[in-house]
């Protein structure tokens, strides 16, 4: 994944083409939640537990009339939280799912 300046970017989650950084995508595997549980895009429904842990989450859209569109949604991290980050989304993901997941 590529560094944005002062932010790590973690993660572009698209439908079928997602791609994350290996350790973040190696944490969302050892967790045993289903990556589509939410429309098929690879952990996207964990994007309010990634803002928990300190990640922007930036979303790329368009409208259809009154609707919105999202093509893409960017997880970015600041340089001096990335450490952080993955402690606290492991303890983040462990709390929210230890009785959900088999």
């Amino acid at each position: 994944m590529r560094d944005h300046g002062a932010m790590k970017q973690l993660a572009i989650i698209t439908q079928g083409h997602s791609q994350y950084d290996d350790r973040l995508r190696d944490l969302l595997d050892e967790t045993g939640i289903d990556p589509h549980e939410f429309h098929g895009l690879d952990y996207f429904g964990l994007a309010p537990f990634f803002v928990l842990a300190g990640a922007s989450v930036r979303p790329v859209a368009h409208t259809h009339g009154p609707e919105v569109h999202v093509e893409m949604v960017y997880v970015e991290i600041a340089d001096e939280l990335h450490e952080p980050f993955y402690a606290t989304l492991a303890a983040i993901l462990e709390d929210a799912y230890q009785e959900g997941v088999e």
